[in-house]
């Protein structure tokens, strides 16, 4: 599995749940909420999206 950079997602979403399509290279929804993200994602057709919050505070994560 190839190496993605999350560093312009951990930009533009911080302290919010962010739905990435089942390859990790797009946002498919994103809330305050884990419930909102993954509406969004639903309803743009992404069937098992895969949920992550992004941190308010720069801290190291593996997703």
């Amino acid at each position: 599995m190839a190496i993605i950079d999350m560093r312009k997602i951990e930009k533009k979403y911080v302290g919010l749940w962010v739905a990435l399509n089942e390859s990790r290279t797009r946002v498919a929804g994103c809330g305050r909420t884990i419930e909102i993200a993954l509406s969004e994602a639903k309803k743009k057709g992404i069937k098992d999206p895969i949920l992550t919050k992004i941190p308010s505070e720069n801290l190291g994560y593996l997703l």
